[in-house]
């Protein structure tokens, strides 16, 4: 049996000036590690003010073990001045709102939650 096939993604959207993460599967410490990987890669393409859409609607709660690295990728947003942050989380995943609180470092960083990947769109699409 092979390693198991990775399903989480970071796209940056130059035109956009978005960076768009799809965390699926379990958020194990390792996968987080690999997404703030991907993020650092990702972000100097982006300008100043890009808006973050994170999609964890298909995701299950890995370990808690990841909270540090989670608090290395807002912080890191955060050091290249990100604009808005939209998550999308599902109806059902109030986990992600609570961890959120655990883990949200301050006034720079404040997601919005929505339901679905067009809902994210359109908040983003509206002036801020």
């Amino acid at each position: 049996m092979g390693p198991a096939k990775r399903t989480s993604t970071v796209t940056p959207d130059i035109k956009k000036n978005r960076l768009y993460i799809s965390v699926s599967g379990e958020a194990s410490k390792k996968e987080i590690q690999k997404i703030y990987t991907d993020i650092r890669f990702c972000v100097p393409d982006l300008q100043a003010g890009f808006d973050v859409i994170t999609d964890l609607s298909h995701c299950k709660v890995g370990h808690l073990s990841g909270i540090s690295t989670f608090k290395q990728i807002m912080g890191y947003l955060i050091a290249h001045e990100v604009g808005r942050v939209v998550r999308v989380v599902g109806p059902a995943k109030l986990i992600f709102r609570q961890l959120n609180r655990y883990v949200a470092s301050g006034k720079d960083y404040k997601p919005i939650y929505v339901s679905t990947q067009e809902e994210a769109e359109q908040k983003l699409a509206k002036s801020p």
